[in-house]
Formats: structure tokens, C-alpha cells, sequence
């Protein structure tokens, strides 16, 4: 008994052992993990005031970004009311704010400072330059800084490779509308309002029904099979969708469309990126020949985007400013050549420009001596970051004559440059149908004989003899707006620098524009970038002539009845008959008409006719008010492919082709830098929001 009591005792020893000993291990592990919590307290603290600081700051961002969606014009001045903005690098103020000012800051929450607070800074200085604002904005937590800096825009027709308000023909396109037709005006141009007639205030999209749908008012404008379309698309219109030339449209990255009916499902993509049966009618319009290749994105559902009519704005760029219609070929070592004939007398630099930007002699823009083409061009530096403005002529306008605008070696330019087309010093010499082009025309010749010593010979009295009368045309159809006074720009080349070329009127493509530092057919890259503005439109040149035949009626004798006859034509001097006195007179009239018909062909121009080729255009496109197309898309040859690498945006449908093989295709590509960059100026859109394009973090600024 005694021996097992000792057991038990020797056993609760060794108990109370191990429990002491635990005891101090748990000890130990409490002690070292308060101490740990002590030492990261603070880590973990600065982390989260770290993190809060960068909301802080992004919160700055945002209040600015609110004022300036309440207006525009927030940007223009500096705000004396905004504590964010005082400080020492506030803009030019009336504030009384300058390098000694303390930054003021604003909580993010009233009452809470463990919200932080924020300031921030502007730079306004690219605002009318490409429409955008930088922002410098710094948060503050516990004494904790972070400063980000962000490029906030409104946006613009860059957001998108291709955007399109309307999606039938521009209503003065004379080939769409042509004078007579069931959808004309007699003189041509839309007959109907709902397809633009008065202007878009009464246009009509596809989707909102009446004449354009039930009736077939409009000339609606089709995306052919072999079209190949390679970024975002926004369209406020209905797309219609063809297989002609090829298989189907290819929307590679999809497209959007503000059509109310097309949704998510309506516009999803099969397995092989093909619009779904379900969007017929709803993405794209019902009386389309084929569904549309969408890719991944498929067709999306979107709100309107509009495109402001700001041309006018453009007067007050700085840059080059000319008046009438100027020739332009950019040289690739950075400068232009010039050619233009009534800058002179005028100021061609626009307000704001530097004291030294060189845009050329005015005096020296003047007509050759005794034409009305223009002289040799001058050289002179491309004006980067700027804009290129043509002014309509304080001259007025008329017609133009062969070779107003260029005249080839006559001006000091390639032989085969000449614009228009043609021969002869007036109008009527002129062969390309977009500056001329009439059903008939007529004109007399006169001549007159004198019996002289019992002869009858050619009246040297009579001056000029023969005298051939001016041309009368009939039924002329060019399209007026190519008329020379008016404001047009002609431009190609190879471009070197930052600009925008503008136009009163149109910006019309001669050749291929490209930009210095890229390769023509890579992708844009580097920092030479285009933009072309038209208030009227953006047209690729295209020379077209028309088949004629003439008729010679007569001639007409007078005085009748001298027994003398006149020849029966006015290039032969013997007429028939002896009879009359000394000092009688035999005048001769004969009519000649010119008949134009049915037949048309392509009038030889470098880089134009080409047929079977890539025409290429490295620009960002926007018409204001009309659209981006092909003269003469409808006549003459196959030209090959359009090849845009960058953006198009056009109130109307441009057409550059058609299904019968005439024109252009379609191989549209879109310039990814101006996701983060723009041409000099280029107009925003008017009813977007403004918004964060590009982020970055800087070392805390205050």
C-alpha cells in the first residue's frame, strides 16, 4: 500500500513539471508575438495610409473632372474659388496666387480627416491643341503623400478607326442624286428631308423607320464583301451588309451602333465570329445580303456620338493660313512645297504663331504672269504642332480653268501634274467631268470675205477672222464644289511632323500621304502624325474624262442672195462664185455642237491610275459636314485598294467604289497611338464626357 501511494506522488511530480515548463513556452510565444505586433504596427498602418493616399489623389482627379463635365470652358481660366487649385504652380491666375502660395487642399470627406485630402495642378496648355488637360493631383493621408498624373479628354472621332453618322449617300453627291432622278432634285442633289436635303436636323437614321425604309427615298450606301475594317466602328445609323466583290464585310474588332434594337444577344458571333441570325435587322438592317464578320467583339449596342461643326474655329490656329485653292507636296526632310495664287496681300500666319514660323512670300502667291496658274511653289518648313488653314479666295470663285491649281513644269512642278485636266485658257477646255461636264455645248465661227480687184479673199479688216464665239454649255453637272475660289486644299507627300491641314471647303488627296517614320504599309508609328479637317469633304482625287462627238450645222450666209457661196467649212478660205462689186462683204457663221455621251475613262494621273494598287492615306479623317469619298468612284477602271492607317470619321457615307468593279476597296486600319495622342486641334466630340486617357504615378509632389 505504502509503495503505491509513492508511485502516485513520484507521477504528479513529473506532471507539475511539464505543466510549468508549457507554461513557459506558451509565455514565450505570447511575449514574441505582442512583440511582433508592436514592431509591424506601424507597417501596416503606413500601408493602408499608402493606399488611402492614392485614393486621395485619384479623388482630386475626379473633382476636376466633374467641373469640367459641368462645362467646357472650366479649363479656360483658373477658378479663384477651387482651393485645390491655389498654389505655387497654379496656371496664370487673377488670383494673386504665385510661387510663394501655399497649396491648398480639400478633405475628401467633409468632417473625416482620415479620409485624406487632396490638391492638384493643371496644365492647360494642349487644351485647343488636341483637347485634353494634364493633371498633377496629390493625396495626403497622415502625413502620407502620393501624386499621380493623368491626361483627362473629352474624346473624339479618334477614338475610332471608323465613325459614321449617317449611313446613306451625302445628299449633294451628284452621282447618288443625279439631276432628274426618281430620288433628285431636278438639278440633282437629295430630293427628300429624311435623306438630308435641308440638313441633318431633318435627316432620318434607318432604324427610326418612315421614307428611307418603306419608301427607298434615300441612297443607301452598303459595306461590300471584300471590305476589311481593323478597329473600333461606331455607327448613329443602321449598317447595310453585302456580299458583293467577296464574301462578307470583316468588322475585325466588331463595331457599336446606336441603333435602339441591337443588343448584347442580337449582335453576338457564332463560333467563327459571324454575326448570328438573331441580329438581322436589329445590328445591321434586314434587307442586308449577307451577316456581317464580327469577330469576338460582335456588334454592340451604344449610345449617339456627334461631331461638331467647328471649322470656322480654325481662323484661329496658329499655323499657316493660304486663300484659295492651294497645291501642298510634303517632303520627307520635313517642309513643304507650296503653290498658290491669291495669298498675296494677305497675313498667312495664323494668330498665336511663333515670330519665326516661315509661311513662305506671301507677295510671291500670285498667278503666273498673264495665266491664271499658279508660279513656282515655294519650300518651306512643315509648321509641327500647328495647323495648315486654306481660306476661301476674297476673289470669289468661278470655274476652273486647265491647270488653275498646278500646271505641271509650267508651275515647276512633274510634268504630268496638272490639276484639272485639259487645254486651252477657259473652262470649257477642261476634260475632267468633276470641274466640267455638260450634256452639250455649242459655239459659232465667224468669218468674213471682201471682193477686193474683182476677187473674193479673207477681210483683213475683220479681227479676229475667223471669230470663234465662247463656249455655251448645257446641262453642266460637275459638282460646284470643286470650283477654284472656293477654299480647297490638294495635298500629298510624305510628311514630317505634327499638323493639321484644313480646309473652308474640301481636302482633296492627289497621291499617296504617308509619314516619314513609318514604312508605307507598316504600322503608324513615331511621332509624325496627320490630321486632315474638312468643313465640305475629304476626296482621293480621280480624274475622269467623258466620250463627246461634234456637229458642224451651216453655214449661214449673210447678206444672202450675192450668187456666193460659203465654203462648208470654216477652216477652208475659197468659197464658190465671181459675181459682186469692189467692197462687198460675205460673212460666214457656222454652229458647232459638242455632244457628250455615255463613255468614260480614266485620265492618266501618277499614283492615281495605277490600277490594281494600294493608295495609301496615313491620316485621321473628319468631314464636318459631308463625307470622305472618291471622285468619280462610279467611272473608269479598277484602282485597287484604299488603304487608311489611322481614323475616318464623316457626317454621310462616303462611297469609294462600287460592286461593279469601279473605284476603290476598302482596307481600313486604326493608328493606335491616337488612343494617347491626336493631330494638332482636331475637333472632340460634343456630347461626350470627359474622362482619364493616360495614368502615372510621380514622386510625391507635395
Amino acid at each position: 500500500m505504502m509503495e503505491v501511494q509513492k508511485v502516485v506522488r513520484d507521477e504528479r511530480g513529473v506532471a507539475m513539471i511539464m505543466v510549468l515548463g508549457m507554461m513557459s513556452v506558451l509565455t514565450i510565444v505570447v511575449a514574441a508575438a505582442l512583440s511582433y505586433a508592436v514592431s509591424v504596427g506601424p507597417q501596416v498602418n503606413r500601408d493602408e495610409n499608402w493606399q488611402a493616399a492614392l485614393a486621395a489623389a485619384q479623388a482630386g482627379v475626379d473633382d476636376y473632372l466633374a467641373k469640367l463635365n459641368r462645362t467646357d470652358a472650366y479649363a479656360l481660366t483658373v477658378d479663384c474659388d477651387n482651393v485645390a487649385l491655389r498654389g505655387p504652380d497654379a496656371e496664370a491666375n487673377e488670383c494673386g496666387w504665385d510661387e510663394d502660395t501655399e497649396p491648398g487642399w480639400v478633405a475628401v470627406q467633409a468632417g473625416n480627416p482620415i479620409a485624406g485630402k487632396f490638391h492638384y495642378d493643371v496644365n492647360t496648355a494642349n487644351f485647343w491643341k488636341d483637347g485634353s488637360v494634364w493633371v498633377e493631383s496629390t493625396g495626403k493621408v497622415r502625413g502620407v503623400s502620393r501624386t499621380i498624373q493623368v491626361r483627362v479628354a473629352r474624346g473624339g472621332s479618334t477614338d475610332f478607326l471608323y465613325y459614321t453618322d449617317f449611313e446613306d449617300a451625302d445628299p449633294q453627291n451628284l452621282v447618288a442624286y443625279p439631276p432628274g432622278g426618281s430620288k433628285s432634285l431636278p438639278t440633282g442633289g437629295a430630293r427628300y428631308d429624311a435623306c438630308g436635303r435641308s440638313g441633318p436636323s431633318l435627316a432620318t437614321y434607318w432604324w427610326q423607320g418612315g421614307g428611307r425604309v418603306t419608301s427607298n427615298w434615300c441612297q443607301e450606301i452598303q459595306f461590300a464583301g471584300n471590305d476589311v475594317l481593323d478597329g473600333d466602328v461606331h455607327f448613329n445609323d443602321s449598317p447595310l451588309m453585302s456580299s458583293s466583290g467577296g464574301t462578307r464585310p470583316r468588322f475585325l474588332k466588331g463595331y457599336e451602333v446606336a441603333d435602339p434594337n441591337c443588343t448584347e444577344a442580337a449582335g453576338r458571333p457564332d463560333a467563327n465570329g459571324i454575326g448570328t441570325n438573331a441580329g438581322d435587322g436589329k445590328c445591321w438592317r434586314s434587307t442586308s445580303s449577307v451577316n456581317p464578320y464580327v469577330g469576338t467583339a460582335g456588334a454592340r449596342p451604344a449610345l449617339p456620338l456627334y461631331l461638331p461643326d467647328n471649322s470656322d474655329k480654325f481662323v484661329n490656329f496658329p499655323g499657316c493660313h493660304y486663300y484659295g485653292d492651294t497645291r501642298i507636296r510634303f517632303n520627307s526632310n520635313g517642309t513643304m512645297t507650296v503653290w498658290n495664287t491669291t495669298s498675296a496681300g494677305q497675313d498667312i500666319k495664323g494668330p498665336g504663331s511663333p515670330a519665326d514660323l516661315n509661311c513662305g512670300n506671301a507677295s510671291q502667291f500670285v498667278p503666273a504672269t498673264g495665266e491664271k496658274y499658279p508660279a513656282t511653289g515655294q519650300t518651306v518648313p512643315v509648321p509641327t504642332d500647328m495647323v495648315i488653314y486654306v481660306h476661301a479666295s476674297p476673289a470669289g470663285s468661278a470655274a476652273c480653268v486647265p491647270g488653275q491649281i498646278v500646271n505641271g513644269t509650267a508651275s515647276g512642278s512633274t510634268s504630268g501634274d496638272q490639276i484639272p485636266k485639259g487645254t486651252g485658257d477657259s473652262f470649257q477646255g477642261v476634260s475632267d467631268i468633276s470641274y466640267y461636264n455638260p450634256e452639250e455645248s455649242s459655239y459659232t465661227t465667224t468669218k468674213q470675205w471682201r471682193r477686193v480687184s474683182g476677187s473674193w479673199v479673207v477681210d483683213t479688216t475683220f479681227s479676229p477672222n475667223p471669230t470663234i464665239s465662247t463656249e455655251v454649255p448645257s446641262g453642266d453637272t460637275h459638282p460646284v464644289t470643286f470650283d477654284c475660289g472656293l477654299g480647297n486644299v490638294y495635298i500629298e507627300g510624305t510628311v514630317s511632323g505634327r499638323v493639321t491641314v484644313a480646309a473652308q471647303n474640301n481636302v482633296v488627296l492627289t497621291d499617296n500621304l504617308t509619314v516619314n517614320s513609318t514604312a508605307v504599309g507598316n504600322t503608324a508609328i513615331g511621332p509624325d502624325m496627320v490630321g486632315l479637317v474638312a468643313a465640305n469633304s475629304v476626296v482621293v482625287y480621280h480624274p475622269v474624262s467623258r466620250s463627246s462627238s461634234t456637229d458642224t450645222e451651216g453655214p449661214v450666209e449673210m447678206p444672202r442672195n450675192r450668187n456666193v457661196n460659203c465654203p462648208s467649212s470654216p477652216s477652208s478660205n475659197t468659197i464658190s462664185g465671181t459675181s459682186g462689186r469692189n467692197g462687198d462683204t460675205l460673212t460666214c457663221v457656222w454652229t458647232t455642237t459638242r455632244e457628250f455621251g455615255s463613255s468614260y475613262s480614266d485620265i492618266p494621273h501618277a499614283g492615281l491610275t495605277d490600277y490594281n494598287d494600294n493608295f495609301w492615306i496615313y491620316a485621321s479623317i473628319q468631314t464636318l459636314q459631308r463625307s470622305f469619298w472618291v471622285q468619280n468612284y462610279n467611272r473608269g477602271d479598277d484602282l485597287g485598294t484604299l488603304s487608311v492607317r489611322g481614323s475616318i470619321a464623316q457626317k454621310w457615307r462616303g462611297a469609294v467604289g462600287t460592286s461593279g468593279g469601279t473605284g476603290f476597296a476598302k482596307d481600313y486600319s486604326y493608328d493606335t497611338r491616337l488612343q494617347f495622342a491626336s493631330p494638332p486641334y482636331f475637333p472632340q466630340w460634343t456630347n461626350a464626357a470627359w474622362g482619364s486617357k493616360v495614368t502615372g504615378e510621380l514622386p510625391a509632389q507635395y
